[in-house]
């Protein structure tokens, strides 16, 4: 999030920047979503040193590889080494909730026939409380 922070804070018109969280790429870099409270934490400290206010699309994968590995590489929703319960945390977010979510998981298809990005939208959607 620094590094974000440093590039925001080095544009002529940081006004014009917005921000993406890409709930893999966190979690590769070290960023704790092992648990809700990982998530919880890991949602403030992103907002003390970027602000939620720039943040504005989600990309939502899970990890074929551990926390903090470095190596990117998406999973589909609960396969992966990203805890549901971190999930269900940042599907709940007031400020998630409004924002866009993009999914960048491999494009197959499920066992049951029906396209992976449907599996995963659904899985995604049950975690919301209404």
């Amino acid at each position: 999030f620094e590094h974000l922070r440093t590039i925001i804070d080095s544009v002529r018109e940081p006004e014009r920047l917005a921000v993406c969280f890409d709930t893999a790429h966190a979690f590769e870099a070290g960023y704790d979503l092992t648990s809700a409270e990982g998530a919880t934490q890991t949602l403030q400290q992103f907002d003390n040193v970027i602000g939620l206010d720039l943040l504005t699309v989600m990309h939502v994968n899970d990890s074929k590889t551990p926390h903090g590995s470095r190596v990117d590489r998406h999973a589909h929703i609960g396969l992966g080494h990203i805890n549901l319960a971190a999930f269900r945390t940042l599907m709940n977010h007031p400020h998630i909730q409004r924002i866009p979510k993009i999914l960048e998981t491999p494009k197959q298809t499920h066992d049951n026939g029906k396209p992976w990005d449907t599996v995963n939208v659904n899985k995604l959607k049950r975690m919301i409380q209404r």
